[in-house]
């Protein structure tokens, strides 16, 4: 199930058509592999920008009016069945345009500068990997494409794997795994037009489980984010987004339950931040029973300003009706460990609560806002209607106050729902008590 609970960003209005620009991420197209080192191995992925608008973007070089771009690596493990990202790049920062026909027709109103409406413009593989032109995602906001210019480690290079998009190699040696990558394009003339909640799109990977080589196959799912592939993969994920905040970009949740037998069962989830600024610091799921099997995923910040990323877990936490996980704000660790954009975080829990729909609530890493977004959650316990006392335990007290609420005819005696206050009510208020509280 696909729903968008809220979408706000209405658009312009009075049937006025106005030529705006519109980037997306049409293709994703060959894969260099640069190597391992510790254990850790890099890769960089070829993009195709396409301008699906009506009028030119800027593409221009040694300033800060070009998009940068931004590729991932994710698995979808067909054990767990839960999809989780794997590693991210450093940007790249586009420098000139060309103007290519990939998604239809080109205008030929573009230029070195300019990526022309309907033209595409393709950056191979070891572009997208020089290590020189790549910056720190955490310099970008997603939303409005504001980055700092000139970027943290311009013209910086390093080891085979820095700034490259960072991978565990054990994570991918799996013969049995679905592995894909995901490209997204920021760019300030896409958010002047309104035009900046599509800019990301996906596709298969394959991996060489002998030389860890790997190559993108099958078709670019352009303008989707690679969150809808858990859902393609198993149709009992449900997916719903939030596009409610004023300002602010895309954060998305996935949420899944698997029925482990003997009345047991697994809850995932996967938060995905598309382009959200404001990022998330805290999860927090509804409970009535206690909880186990705790697991969280997240991934590796590195390279430049971006390792200064502190990479703690987030730890589960139960009270107060509800299981949670956290990280500090940004008020109070500017450096923390939130699901900051182009990133999905995965929490997962077990407990004897059968799913029902619900809602998650999350806490914004800036400004500490609450958000609320649909997702499959515990089912609430029932009211023990035998606890008259209202304190968790049944004994000669509770006896005692429903004796006071059926002398005083109170609706609450009225056990049976009959109307009256007699034997029928005291039957029916001890055959609850015996079966105890749940």
């Amino acid at each position: 199930m696909m729903r968008t609970t809220i979408t706000a960003a209405m658009a312009i209005a009075a049937g006025t058509a106005f030529a705006t620009p519109d980037v997306i991420c049409g293709s994703l197209d060959d894969v260099n592999n640069y190597g391992n080192i510790g254990g850790i191995r890099a890769y960089s992925v070829g993009t195709t920008a396409c301008n699906i608008g009506t009028s030119p973007a800027d593409w221009i070089d040694g300033t800060p009016n070009h998009p940068v771009i931004g590729v991932t690596m994710w698995k979808y493990d067909n054990e767990t069945e839960r999809l989780m990202q794997l590693g991210v790049t450093q940007l790249k920062h586009s420098f000139a345009s060309l103007q290519g026909t990939v998604c239809g027709p080109c205008a030929g109103d573009g230029s070195f500068s300019s990526l022309g409406s309907g033209c595409s413009d393709p950056y191979g593989a070891g572009l997208n990997g020089t290590q020189g032109d790549l910056g720190p995602r955490t310099e970008v906001n997603p939303y409005t494409a504001q980055f700092v210019y000139p970027y943290t480690g311009i013209n910086q290079s390093g080891n085979a794997i820095f700034k490259r998009i960072q991978v565990n190699q054990s994570d991918i040696e799996d013969s049995t795994a679905t592995f894909y990558v995901e490209g997204l394009y920021t760019i300030k003339d896409d958010y002047a037009a309104g035009t900046n909640m599509n800019n990301v799109s996906y596709k298969r990977l394959n991996i060489n489980q002998s030389s860890f080589n790997a190559s993108t196959t099958g078709q670019t799912f352009r303008e989707q984010p690679v969150i809808n592939a858990w859902q393609v993969q198993n149709p009992d994920v449900m997916i719903e987004s939030i596009d409610m905040v004023p300002e602010d970009g895309r954060l998305i949740v996935a949420s899944k339950v698997t029925d482990l037998g003997g009345g047991m069962y697994r809850y995932d989830y996967g938060v995905y931040n598309q382009n959200s600024d404001r990022g998330v610091a805290s999860v927090s799921i509804p409970v009535n029973t206690a909880t186990s099997g705790h697991f969280f995923h997240d991934i590796h910040y590195h390279s430049t300003v971006d390792s200064n990323v502190d990479g703690t877990d987030w730890v589960a936490t139960e009270g107060s009706g509800s299981i949670t996980w956290a990280t500090q704000t940004e008020a109070q660790n500017v450096w923390a460990n939130a699901i900051r954009w182009g990133t999905m975080y995965n929490f997962c829990f077990e407990t004897d609560s059968p799913p029902v729909e619900g809602n998650v609530t999350l806490g914004t890493f800036k400004d500490g806002m609450s958000l609320t977004v649909g997702a499959m959650v515990p089912m609430a316990a029932a009211d023990c209607a035998a606890d008259f006392t209202g304190d968790d335990m049944l004994d000669f007290f509770d006896v005692s106050a429903f004796l006071q609420a059926l002398g005083n005819e109170r609706p609450e005696a009225d056990f049976n729902m009959d109307g009256e206050y007699d034997f029928f009510d005291v039957s029916a208020f001890l055959q609850a008590f015996s079966k105890g509280c749940p």
